[in-house]
């Protein structure tokens, strides 16, 4: 905590990527908190958005989680991962999951690749770079989307991501309904690889920390 004050108090310029770490410093550093998104780099074949890979409505629901030794129960991949097993046990004939645990960075997003929904993030009010990647690949994010996030970006009319409450009980209620109601997928990967592409590209992302800075670019 002591060396984050310092840092805080002597830097030029504060420039936070989620809406949960802006909230904490611009009470206190008015001047100079800026927020800026986290920036992805857009896959070739989601900017060209490709009918049969949008629109495919899938007979099974394929979940991804991703699990980090030690920090299961930081970020709520515990209890996630118990509501999406629960679910697997009701519905085994309409979802499958994903499990990726311990494995090098390439690996774990092989795995996400074939997935329809990520699980991450409980207690977020935001998607971080995992779910943000996976959302630029049209895969449909379950975890942190509070009004707060789409308020912060100025987001109007794209709801992509499936907010859950910090329970056991919200996760397994929203992906439940994902997957007794597929039909709804290929709306919410169509809106997922916009709401990434609107608000995150590295490009624009950029730009808008040389703003933040005061310089042309």
């Amino acid at each position: 905590e002591q060396l984050n004050r310092y840092i805080a108090n002597d830097c030029d310029q504060i420039i936070a990527g989620l809406y949960e770490n802006y909230v904490c410093y611009e009470p206190y550093f008015k001047e100079k908190a800026h927020f800026v998104p986290l920036p992805i780099r857009m896959p070739a074949s989601s900017i060209t958005h490709q009918p049969s890979y949008i629109n495919h409505i899938p007979p099974s629901i394929t979940i991804f989680i991703g699990i980090s030794k030690g920090r299961s129960a930081y970020k709520g991949t515990d209890i996630m991962l118990r509501a999406a097993e629960d679910v697997l046990r009701e519905h085994p004939d309409k979802m499958k999951l994903i499990k990726a645990e311990g494995i090098p960075f390439n690996e774990y997003q092989k795995l996400m690749d074939g997935s329809d929904a990520i699980l991450d993030q409980l207690y977020s009010y935001t998607p971080s770079m995992n779910p943000l990647l996976a959302m630029s690949k049209g895969i449909i994010c379950i975890g942190g989307g509070e009004p707060e996030n789409y308020e912060i970006l100025g987001e109007n009319e794209l709801r992509p991501i499936i907010n859950v409450q910090p329970t056991y009980e919200s996760v397994r209620e929203e992906l439940e309904q994902l997957v007794l109601h597929p039909e709804r997928i290929p709306e919410l990967k169509r809106q997922s690889i916009e709401y990434v592409c609107r608000h995150h590209d590295y490009v624009k992302v950029a730009k808008q920390y040389l703003n933040a800075w005061g310089c042309k670019g």
